[in-house]
């Protein structure tokens, strides 16, 4: 995780550095915020797992993005939401616990068992001794209202990091 970070840190551009040390406390206070309230969220949804938020987070992921990728990510009022319709359409996009694994370095019995949770839960359906899919529970579980409140808050978010920036230049052109 450490070498992770070290990594993207060289990512970093010198003039988002130079920004950010100007305005460091308030950034962090606005992060830190909006970072804390979404973890307590989490937390509170999987009652104290977040491993298993962190599990379902990457099943989800991977399927939405390869149909993303894929070009098969359709409006939401179009897409027949019946379980066994979407199972059909996603075997394909079928992941396992190795490369959910392998993805967030979580070890891969604690995978396997979250996906066995998961999977009691309704979140994910097995289709084969290895492989699972997601199915529309997770959608009608957290789309609705949590990935929403989730949104308006990251927008609030950014427009609070917006200001914070716009104050500073306005003071610094004022000088």
């Amino acid at each position: 995780m450490r070498d992770h970070l070290l990594s993207s840190l060289s990512s970093i551009s010198k003039s988002n550095a130079d920004l950010y040390k100007q305005h460091q406390t308030e950034v962090t206070l606005l992060l830190n915020d909006f970072l804390l309230r979404y973890l307590n969220t989490i937390y509170t949804e999987f009652n104290g797992d977040i491993t298993l938020a962190i599990v379902l987070g990457e099943i989800a992921h991977h399927m939405v993005a390869l149909h993303v990728r894929q070009g098969r990510l359709v409006p939401d009022t179009t897409v027949d939401k019946t379980r066994e319709n979407v199972r059909d359409k996603v075997k394909i996009l079928a992941c396992n616990p190795f490369s959910i694994s392998e993805a967030t370095g979580i070890p891969r019995e604690t995978v396997r068992r979250k996906f066995s949770e998961l999977e009691q839960m309704g979140y994910v359906d097995r289709v084969s001794s290895r492989s699972y899919t997601m199915n529309m529970k997770v959608s009608e579980r957290f789309v609705p209202d949590f990935n929403l409140r989730l949104f308006e808050e990251f927008r609030t978010l950014c427009a609070q990091m917006n200001e914070v920036l716009k104050k500073r230049a306005d003071a610094d052109s004022s000088k």
